[in-house]
C-alpha cells in the first residue's frame, strides 16, 4: 500500500497524521490496534484521578483503567527488567506484532533527590531501547519536571502530539473528579 493511500486519524490535538490499521468497517479504516505506547498515551490522558493517599493508589487506579480497555494485551504490576522494576507494564497485540510500554509513576515530585531516583530508574529501563511514559501525579513541582525534560530531551522527541519512544504526562488531580 502506497503511503498516499494509507488512511488518516487525527491525533489528540487535531493534527492528522498517517495510520494503518487492522479493522476494516464499511469501507472505512478504524484505528483499532495502536502501538502500546500510543494506547496508554491516549488512555493516561484520558484518566481522571482524584486526589489519592498514595503512589500505590495511584497506580492501582491507572491499571484498572488499562485493565478495562485493553482487551488483546497485558497489564502488569511490578515488571522486573533489566535489574529495576517499572512500576507498570503493558504489551499489546497490534498490526504489525506485539508492542511494549513500561509505565513509571511519581507522585508528588517536589525535591531533587526523587527527581535523582527518577531519572535512575529511567536510565534502568533503558529509553533508546524501551518505550517508557513517565506519569507525574499529585503535587509536581515545575521546576523539576522542566530538568526531565531537559535531561531525557532526545527520547521525548513526539511526532503528531504522540510520544515515539519516550512520553511525559503530568497530571493534576482533581477533588470532584473520580477515578475512571
Amino acid at each position: 500500500m502506497a503511503p498516499d493511500s494509507f488512511p488518516r486519524r487525527e491525533c489528540f490535538e487535531g493534527r492528522v497524521g498517517l495510520a494503518c490499521c487492522s479493522v476494516l468497517e464499511s469501507r472505512h479504516w478504524k484505528w483499532s490496534r495502536m502501538a502500546a505506547i500510543d494506547t496508554v498515551f491516549k488512555l493516561v490522558n484520558e484518566w481522571q484521578p482524584e486526589l489519592l493517599p498514595t503512589e500505590l493508589k495511584y497506580r492501582d487506579s491507572l491499571v484498572a483503567l488499562l485493565r478495562d480497555h485493553i482487551n488483546e494485551g497485558t497489564v502488569e504490576t511490578e515488571y522486573r527488567h533489566s535489574g529495576t522494576t517499572a512500576d507498570v507494564y503493558v504489551k499489546q497485540a497490534g498490526f504489525f506484532g506485539s508492542s511494549e510500554v513500561f509505565v513509571e509513576l511519581k507522585r508528588n515530585l517536589i525535591h531533587k533527590a526523587q527527581l535523582d531516583r527518577l531519572v535512575g530508574q529511567i536510565h534502568g529501563l533503558e529509553p533508546k531501547k524501551n518505550k517508557i511514559l513517565v506519569v507525574l501525579c499529585g503535587e509536581t513541582n515545575p521546576a523539576l519536571a522542566s530538568r526531565f525534560k531537559e535531561l531525557f530531551r532526545e527520547p521525548l522527541y513526539a511526532a503528531f502530539g504522540t510520544p515515539v519512544q519516550m512520553g511525559l504526562i503530568v497530571k493534576k488531580a482533581s477533588k470532584s473528579a473520580g477515578t475512571k
